[in-house]
């Protein structure tokens, strides 16, 4: 019980665990919103994805800010990680509409390429925010 207690404890200090972990939070609210944007309001997928993006972006910002850097900086860390992912989104948006254009625009199929985008578009986001969003206010060392 001690040595699963013991990973535990180092995979939580993992930051590229705890990235993919708000990732999966980011995942959830991203999908929901694109979903019920198209679905609910009746927006196309593009809007609809972006939208949804924009949302999902300020909910990661926030939960890497607190959980995964452990920064105590203020709005200007939220300028530079949307400024410095937007490549990132460029990225995810561009895989979510390859996706979409080939598979179609049915709820399924909207979330396989949020899906998609989102795997594509982690290893560059988290590069980029370990070494440039986060970096300079970061409270403790990479692991």
């Amino acid at each position: 019980m001690g040595s699963l207690t013991g990973l535990r404890a180092a995979l939580l200090r993992s930051q590229l665990l705890r990235f993919g972990l708000v990732g999966c939070v980011g995942f959830v609210t991203d999908a929901g919103l694109t979903v019920g944007f198209h679905s609910g309001l009746g927006l196309g997928e593009a809007p609809a994805r972006v939208l949804a993006f924009v949302v999902a972006a300020t909910v990661t910002w926030w939960l890497n800010r607190r959980f995964t850097f452990r920064v105590q900086s203020g709005a200007s860390s939220w300028l530079r990680y949307v400024a410095i992912t937007s490549a990132g989104a460029v990225i995810n948006i561009a895989c979510y509409l390859g996706v979409v254009r080939a598979l179609g625009t049915q709820p399924m199929h909207l979330l396989a390429g949020v899906a998609v985008g989102s795997v594509v578009a982690m290893g560059f986001n988290f590069w980029v925010s370990r070494n440039w969003v986060f970096a300079a206010d970061a409270s403790t060392p990479p692991t």
